[in-house]
């Protein structure tokens, strides 16, 4: 049984992870900014109230877990907010890019001490 931490586990893609994990035997941890009724009836830890473009939601985030040991952290929160060449919004773009990129770098780095040492990051290959 692997500790998966799921962020965005509210909704969509989050909550079915959640539900698949939780079917398989998994411990999972669900954190969102706002619980609903879906997540709630899974029976599993919810962390609610957590922003990941915010440092201080994080760091809340790091407070709830006391240092507990995570296998497998899955971001997943994400925002997407409509915008066209037509009507381009500036600062609609600025909280999407700080929601969907910078926020997962600021959970992956709030968590390091938690991640277990099988824990792997991956991404992109290198160039050679």
């Amino acid at each position: 049984m692997a500790t998966i931490l799921i962020t965005g586990a509210n909704r969509g893609i989050g909550l079915e992870m959640a539900k698949q994990y939780v079917a398989r035997g998994d411990e999972v941890i669900a954190v969102c900014r706002h619980t609903n009724a879906a997540l709630d009836s899974l029976g599993i830890e919810v962390i609610d109230g957590v922003d990941v473009s915010s440092d201080d939601s994080v760091a809340g985030l790091v407070r709830a877990l006391e240092g507990r040991r995570i296998d497998r952290l899955v971001n997943n929160a994400g925002i997407l907010e409509r915008t066209s060449l037509d009507h381009l919004d500036f600062a609609s773009m600025e909280r999407q890019f700080r929601v969907n990129s910078i926020g997962p770098l600021r959970v992956t780095a709030a968590l390091r001490g938690n991640l277990s040492a099988g824990f792997m990051v991956t991404g992109c290959p290198r160039p050679r």
